[in-house]
């Protein structure tokens, strides 16, 4: 009879350590979580403890690169879990990447309807329309002329 715990067991101790991991990131304990997550061995990783992983990697290290390419993989493997669509838009917002950031959100709300991702979306806020339609959003005019209507409260 050999020491090595069975497949069951071994499946219920990644359970375990993704239900603590879990719950961790609920309560936004990064650096917990991603201890958690550290311990589950690579091929046990589920595209949920992908995601997971790569949120805590990007809070935790600031190794956004890295995070978003993880969490790219997780919805790879499950492209109808919005929960995917929702770590990625916030691991492209800790990298600065806004623009993209709402394009993956927008991605993750056609998969089913998540919280936490209308709750992001409502706090980046709606962009309005530029003042002079016929000209573009960057031209230095419609910059400008919303800038201050903005400050004349007249927008």
């Amino acid at each position: 009879m050999s020491s090595e715990p069975t497949i069951t067991e071994r499946d219920n101790e990644v359970t375990q350590l993704l239900s603590r991991a879990l719950e961790e990131l609920e309560k936004t304990h990064y650096a917990s979580a991603l201890a958690e997550l550290e311990k589950i061995p690579l091929f046990a990783r589920t595209p949920t403890a992908l995601s997971a992983y790569a949120l805590c990697l990007a809070e935790v290290q600031g190794n956004y690169k890295t995070a978003a390419n993880i969490c790219h993989e997780a919805i790879k493997k499950e492209p109808k879990n919005a929960e995917h669509y929702y770590r990625q838009g916030r691991i492209l917002l800790l990298a600065g990447r806004k623009k993209d950031a709402i394009w993956v959100l927008r991605m993750g709300l056609r998969q089913g309807n998540h919280k936490g991702i209308v709750d992001c979306l409502g706090w980046l806020g709606v962009r309005r329309p530029p003042p002079i339609q016929f000209l573009d959003r960057g031209n230095p005019l419609n910059k400008y002329l919303g800038l201050l209507l903005t400050r004349m409260k007249l927008r």
